[in-house]
């Protein structure tokens, strides 16, 4: 099953930052494990990307002792994604298995399948399936679930964004709808010395009118001007609240505003910080995603974007999201 994990190796062995240093040390002390290892009585098959491991050996249809969540969560800390396969998990499952990593919030997408509880966001490409879908049919047609999903971290829009979550594939298509995961440790880390000086200090708006497949929610319009727009606010980079380290936070492009710059020179930056955060040496790109498939990632550290799929098959997923921790910035806020 591979060797055992060097203790002395844990992520949450690492001093945490102390919050009156600035700047923080650069780069950050981390080497992420890479071969197989054994601990909490599984396996870790990390995956030949910048971040991600299969977790082998973990039935989440079963109650799980404290020496395996323990190590889990420190899995979760190593390598910001997991990923478990083969799982034949019941809603109740999932909101158990959901809970192990944090309190569930309430989705404010209400799925009428199967009276789903509050806690599960249904993910579904049938209008028929999905409220979303159902209540605005001139908005949401049967195709837009099958679109190309942006990269973005998970409701950047709100003060405390979700700390992560949890994802369960019930049906997947035969081709595409594969989502793929960024590293934003790494991209912070390897960011050149111009970009990191021209973000120390700065925060962006995070606007939520149009989602990740680039479409105009039900009941909002676009801000006539980024600058003044009503949204919330944070940091271009934010520290960790498991682990200390620090990681680049984008949030979602559209829309967005680097807070006391012109909206011209906002956009340049953000144009250069997305850009160089998307290169492929961050990324790790899936080849695969199967019913069974339970995914969990991290929104404070990583990003995901979904590729298309034909919208003649059928996609169904549940997904839970763990509540987060207010978003703390690596320095003092610069806004002239």
């Amino acid at each position: 099953m591979g060797t055992m994990r060097p203790r002395s190796a844990s992520m949450n062995q690492l001093a945490k930052p102390d919050s009156t240093t600035y700047p923080f040390p650069r780069p950050q002390a981390w080497a992420r494990p890479r071969k197989p290892y054994v601990m909490g009585g599984f396996q870790v098959v990390p995956a030949d990307a910048p971040l991600g491991a299969e977790i082998r050996g973990v039935d989440f249809s079963k109650r799980l002792n404290d020496t395996t969540i323990n190590a889990l969560h420190e899995a979760w800390a190593d390598h910001s994604i997991l990923i478990w396969r083969e799982q034949d998990l019941s809603v109740e499952d999932q909101l158990r298995a959901g809970r192990i990593f944090g309190e569930l919030e309430e989705m404010t997408h209400v799925a009428v399948e199967d009276e789903l509880p509050p806690e599960i966001l249904l993910i579904d490409n049938e209008p028929e399936f999905n409220q979303d879908l159902a209540s605005a049919p001139e908005k949401y047609s049967r195709g837009l679930q099958a679109k190309p999903l942006r990269w973005h971290s998970d409701n950047s829009y709100r003060d405390v964004p979700p700390r992560g979550s949890l994802f369960y594939v019930r049906i997947a298509p035969p081709t595409g709808g594969i989502t793929h995961f960024l590293n934003m440790y790494d991209a912070y880390n390897d960011l050149p010395e111009d970009l990191l000086a021209a973000i120390e200090g700065r925060w962006s708006k995070q606007d939520r009118t149009l989602n990740s497949a680039d479409t105009i929610q039900p009941g909002r319009t676009p801000p006539d001007d980024v600058s003044t727009a009503d949204n919330v606010e944070h940091p271009l980079a934010r520290v960790h609240a498991g682990t200390g380290r620090i990681a680049l936070y984008l949030g979602r492009r559209q829309y967005q505003y680097i807070c006391g710059f012109p909206v011209e020179d906002s956009e340049v930056l953000l144009d250069k910080l997305w850009t160089y955060a998307q290169q492929e040496k961050f990324i790790w790109r899936r080849t695969e995603q199967r019913a069974g498939d339970l995914i969990l990632w991290d929104n404070r550290c990583a990003m995901h974007s979904r590729d298309p799929f034909d919208p003649n098959h059928r996609r169904i997923a549940h997904r839970v999201q763990m509540a987060g921790e207010p978003v703390v910035a690596p320095w003092p806020r610069v806004d002239g």
